[in-house]
């Protein structure tokens, strides 16, 4: 094709386009000078401190890098869970900001914390991370060395395969590299050393170390795994159980349609720490009151024509009149505390002040009523009393009521036993016929007893449908101990399809299955007691570990671990470690997008060779621009209305297309936002021999991919039909992306 060019710099011409637009730049700030701290602060501290505070700057100084800017300083003395520690922070007097903080265990000298967090200059940013994750880890273990050389034949890696690291970023993100206690040959999870290592330029930015004084138990008397397991089945550790989908995940649109169904689930109980053996008793692991378990994993624990137009314009479109329909059949406001007032007593000094009828959320998807009466605070206290009603039904959901005047026990105070009476009748009298449907739970989570002497007695009752328990459905109750009256009721009996218990695996394949991904494995943990660490125990425990392929939720049909909306856990974003890139020619690039989460199709199997499809490139730009999350549960039309919306793609086009070179342009000039630069096409000079096979309009895309080094084109002809291999689309995506930095 003849096409009138002219030669200007592509530089230029990206200037042209952007000049106004764009932030002036952030100037350096010039140099401070920096006075030595010649004083301590003078503060007073306990005889019996052994680490001054002058040494605990100077052990500080010694391990890490105070940032020179940083010269306002500060100290303090902090004790807690009977440890004592010095409390060190610079600060940059900077507008920008930036601080440094330490804590030194005065006893023992040793630094158990360090943050630093130093503000990011945009001129400074990068577009991509400099080092990765292993990079990182050797920085890592250099500190470890130096700081606990003694204690490393006590210290294990845990092992890493779950942190995304977006290609591009503010500068901020880090790695953190963890390493675990071990004790007699046993993992202490909760005691270890975690540090975090700025991505971008290998600085660690934090420090944690958790080391506990208390004895640590001896292996004698442990049960073997064998027993433990047994133990684990005789228990019931592992329950099943209905999953109700409660919410919905971002982005998600099909889970508007999957959540009113149930799922059978295999899960692991509440009655003790997700599954925990005492491991000398044999017994699941039991707490008294005021003890508390240590955690240490996340597992624990989404217009008209003229004289129509008036009547065009107030005619009521379908869906409008349909919800007009719907509000009629609805219970009026006054009905709705009619049917609340028969229930609960709401006495006249309180007002009401708000009344609301609306959607409520989660699965239900049915109109309530909403309602808040309460006094004026003053002397004499403030109460309050809130319930909600089925606008449809006229089932009062739940209330609650309150006073701020606290109450002593009085002579007449009911115990526990009675209390409950009252509860099981109350409930019998406002759901007759629901009654059946549910089981006491005499239990708190983690096999933990209610107090007995408590100014409300509270009570749970579970909903059960075909013997399998529904765990967050049935009843709640407070009963006030004094006035022996209901203060506190709410239902919740989810209105969706459970499916035939035939369909899940049995109990034994069911323990089988999991305890084959999560065998039982021996551990210390440690106890709270009164607010205060406590003893060191053993216990057995389903084997967790830093993964993207284990949850407490298995799939009771098919044995999959599942996510907190039920989702299989496996397509939950994860960073993918490639192993067949090696000696690609944009192996860097590729490896860069797997650590983000992108172009995942494959599990860690990435086929360079393999030409790219249009959704494989659209998907992994939307992650590369914008982090996982923004495509996590996109349809393929959610995803092309997206990719539409950004002005990324203007061609009508399969997602199932592949990619060609052409396009690829296209593509990058238009995330770049550089698309009108690209359609004066007389800045432009004829960039390759072939340019007269360039479709019409195309020349300034292609011009400005080859000025800006975006693709990796060999020779003086472009091809522009040429389908992109995954490899090259991968090198264009991250070169495009540093390109505009």
């Amino acid at each position: 094709m003849n096409k009138k060019v002219r030669k200007l710099a592509i530089p230029m011409a990206v200037a042209l386009l952007m000049q106004g637009a764009l932030p002036a730049s952030v100037m350096a700030a010039s140099e401070v000078s920096v006075s030595p701290i010649s004083a301590v602060e003078k503060i007073a501290i306990p005889a019996q401190v052994k680490v001054s505070l002058e040494d605990a700057i100077k052990l500080v100084k010694k391990n890490f890098t105070v940032p020179e800017g940083y010269t306002e300083f500060t100290s303090g003395y902090n004790s807690y869970n009977e440890r004592q520690t010095w409390s060190l922070n610079w600060n940059s007097k900077k507008d920008a900001g930036g601080s440094f903080n330490a804590q030194v265990d005065v006893s023992t000298g040793e630094v158990i914390y360090m943050n630093c967090w130093n503000p990011i200059s945009p001129s400074s940013q990068t577009s991509v991370p400099k080092y990765s994750y292993e990079e990182a880890k050797d920085i890592a273990q250099g500190l470890v060395n130096k700081i606990l050389g003694d204690r490393l034949n006590q210290l294990q890696l845990v092992s890493e395969n779950t942190q995304i690291t977006p290609v591009i970023d503010n500068g901020y993100t880090t790695y953190s590299v963890q390493w675990k206690r071990v004790a007699n040959g046993v993992a202490f999870p909760s005691n270890g050393v975690s540090i975090q290592v700025n991505a971008y330029d290998g600085t660690i930015t934090g420090y944690s170390l958790t080391w506990s004084k208390e004895s640590i138990p001896d292996l004698n008397g442990v049960i073997s795994a064998a027993k433990a397991r047994e133990a684990f089945a005789k228990n019931n550790l592992l329950q099943l159980q209905y999953f109700l989908n409660s919410g919905v995940r971002p982005l998600d649109s099909q889970a508007k349609d999957a959540k009113k169904d149930a799922l059978l689930v295999y899960k692991l109980g509440n009655q003790s720490f997700s599954g925990m053996i005492d491991a000398k008793t044999g017994e699941p692991l039991k707490l008294n009151s005021g003890e508390w378990l240590y955690s240490d994993t996340a597992l624990d624990a989404i217009g008209g024509m003229g004289g129509m137009a008036k009547s065009s314009e107030n005619a009521l479109a379908p869906a409008e009149q349909k919800e007009v329909d719907d509000t009629s059949k609805l219970l009026t406001q006054e009905k709705a505390i009619e049917n609340v007032k028969k229930w609960v007593e709401i006495p006249d000094k309180l007002t009401l002040r708000s009344a609301n009828l609306g959607f409520e959320g989660g699965l239900s998807q049915k109109r309530v009523w909403s309602f808040d009466w309460s006094t004026e605070e003053s002397v004499d206290g403030y109460n309050y009393a809130y319930a909600r009603v089925d606008a449809a039904t006229g089932e009062v959901i739940g209330f609650n009521t309150y006073s701020s005047t606290p109450q002593s026990k009085s002579p007449d105070a009911i115990d526990r036993a009675a209390a409950k009476a009252i509860a099981d009748a109350f409930i019998k009298k406002i759901q007759p016929n629901r009654v059946q449907q549910v089981e006491y739970l005499e239990v708190l989570d983690n096999g933990q007893k209610y107090p007995e002497d408590q100014p409300n007695h509270d009570f749970r009752y579970e909903r059960i449908v075909n013997g399998v328990p529904v765990p967050d459905n049935g009843f709640s109750v407070s009963v006030e101990r004094n006035t022996q009256k209901i203060v506190s009721y709410s239902m919740d009996f989810s209105d969706v399809n459970f499916p035939s218990v035939s369909q899940a695996m049995n109990q034994k394949q069911g323990e089988d299955t999991f305890l084959n991904k999560r065998p039982l494995e021996l551990k210390y943990v440690q106890i709270y007691k009164n607010g205060q660490l406590s003893d060191i125990r053993l216990v057995y425990q389903p084997k967790m570990d830093n993964s993207f392929a284990v949850s407490n939720i298995m799939d009771a049909k098919t044995g999959e671990f599942l996510d907190w909306q039920g989702k299989p856990i496996t397509e939950q974003p994860r960073p993918y470690n490639f192993g067949d890139i090696s000696g690609s020619f944009a192996e860097e690039e590729i490896r860069l997008l797997g650590q983000a989460g992108a172009f995942g199709e494959y599990g860690d199997e990435f086929r360079p060779n393999e030409q790219v499809t249009v959704k494989s490139l659209l998907k992994s730009m939307l992650i590369a621009k914008n982090g996982v999350w923004s495509y996590q549960g996109l349809s393929d039309e959610e995803l092309l209305k997206q990719v539409k919306e950004l002005g990324w793609v203007k061609e009508n086009l399969s997602l199932n297309d592949q990619v060609s070179r052409e396009f690829q342009a296209k593509l990058a000039i238009r995330m770049l936002q550089l698309e009108k630069i690209a359609q004066i096409e007389e800045l432009f000079q004829v960039p390759y021999e072939d340019a007269d096979t360039f479709s019409d309009g195309s020349l300034g895309y292609i011009s400005l991919a080859k000025g800006l080094g975006i693709m990796n084109i060999e020779g003086n002809k472009f091809e522009s039909t040429k389908k992109m291999t995954r490899a090259e689309a991968a090198y264009a995506l991250v070169k495009a992306l540093q390109s505009n930095r």
